[in-house]
């Protein structure tokens, strides 16, 4: 208890998350014994594969999950229920021995026969979650993403999902995972922190701000709100149209009286993104812009699931209808796990090049010094006709053998690609 709380606030006075994230998980922790119990909770997870869904965390903790998946993500999500104490509810074909594959234990058989389609079995998805678990009080997160225009109409049929089961039963309550690459509602610490830290920016990050490669993070006032934007364009517009249909659906879930927790979460390092080579380097660098911290996959994922269930579970969280707002984006002020990007003093768009730049030289320096010492003494022969004292002692310890066999390839080469000796 005592190093979590630690980390917390070492976390906070970095500035990698806000103070409100601490005094939640401080808050779960001191009641974790009835909170953490959640085999009386039911939780509709659309897109429960997903690699940012707290599939994981709820079934450890023994919630009845009801996974809306395709067919091709179950055989790994039946082998993480296989091992929890949780519950897994799912769906599967009409008139399938399903039965018979379940007692048998035949989970990748099970899996072809399981699951559903969001896009296209939208009116019986939502029918299914209104009728399925009577009497039990539901919390249905959307966890889905898909690329370009599809992530939008994915979203639109989620939404209709979910406004659909919040309407059949009242006490639903609605969760969304936030993205830290968005405009958001601000306190007004995080404006403070970000013109200390533009004050205490090192010379050579004002040097590129000065030769336009850097951009201030200029927080906005408006209404008596503070903005920050760390939109990112390369995600394009789909993405954060996607974004804004969550913040819609929120702010009307909870206006009509439904808990809605809606947390931000900070820049994570899922496989997807460590397969991207241009994104995982942006990542890899970008700690040197303070307080700028990327999250492990399984750091987020503990987290944000713990900061959903404070937010179901605590009557004073902002999560909570009954808890007064000074205005309705207020819900995405809450609990920010941002990573540092709200109190970057740099906007995220422009620190991505000098990111990349630093983890190359990181990463592959060996690399960079032998063809920079290659490239002199290319020069050095070019201009003098000698070669750099490294390197002619370097061929005085070569066997004598060695050396015809050399150039004769050296000389096949250089005749391959009409290079004349």
């Amino acid at each position: 208890g005592l190093e979590l709380r630690q980390q917390l606030n070492a976390w906070v006075e970095y500035g990698t998350m806000e103070a409100d994230v601490a005094e939640a998980l401080e808050t779960l922790q001191l009641n974790q014994t009835e909170w953490l119990d959640l085999s009386d909770m039911y939780f509709v997870l659309l897109g429960a594969g997903s690699a940012m869904g707290p599939l994981r965390f709820l079934l450890s903790l023994g919630a009845n999950v009801i996974a809306v998946a395709r067919p091709t993500a179950f055989k790994s999500i039946f082998q993480l229920a296989k091992s929890s104490p949780g519950k897994l509810i799912f769906p599967v074909k009409a008139g399938t021995d399903w039965q018979r594959l379940l007692e048998e234990g035949d989970l990748e058989g099970l899996a072809q026969l399981s699951g559903c389609d969001l896009m296209t079995q939208t009116p019986e998805i939502a029918t299914w979650v209104g009728s399925i678990a009577p009497g039990r009080r539901l919390t249905i997160g959307n966890y889905t993403y898909l690329d370009a225009s599809l992530y939008v109409q994915i979203t639109v049929a989620c939404d209709c999902i979910i406004e659909h089961a919040c309407k059949a039963r009242r006490d639903t309550a609605v969760a969304f995972l936030g993205t830290p690459t968005d405009a958001h509602v601000v306190p007004e610490g995080v404006v403070a922190a970000i013109r200390e830290n533009y004050v205490r920016a090192s010379w050579w990050m004002k040097f590129l701000e000065a030769v336009g490669v850097l951009k201030p993070n200029k927080p906005i006032a408006a209404g008596g709100l503070h903005f920050v934007d760390t939109i990112s364009i390369e995600q394009g517009q789909n993405y954060i149209l996607a974004k804004r249909l969550h913040h819609w659906r929120a702010m009307v879930a909870r206006t009509d009286g439904h808990v809605v927790s809606s947390n931000v979460g900070p820049p994570t390092a899922t496989s997807s993104v460590k397969s991207n080579a241009r994104i995982a380097a942006t990542l890899g660098g970008m700690h040197i812009f303070r307080p700028m911290e990327v999250a492990y996959q399984e750091l987020s994922l503990s987290v944000m699931g713990a900061l959903l269930i404070h937010d179901i579970r605590n009557p004073r969280s902002a999560a909570q209808p009954s808890t007064p707002l000074h205005h309705p984006l207020c819900l995405f002020q809450a609990t920010g796990f941002h990573g540092g990007m709200w109190r970057c003093p740099y906007t995220p768009e422009s620190i991505a090049v000098p990111s990349v730049v630093v983890y190359y030289l990181s990463t592959l320096w060996p690399q960079l010094i032998a063809a920079g010492a290659g490239a002199a003494a290319v020069v050095q022969y070019g201009l003098c006709g000698t070669l750099p004292w490294g390197v002619c002692h370097a061929t005085s310890l070569v066997p004598a053998a060695w050396p015809q066999p050399v150039s004769a390839l050296l000389a096949a080469l250089g005749h391959g690609l009409a290079v004349p000796f």
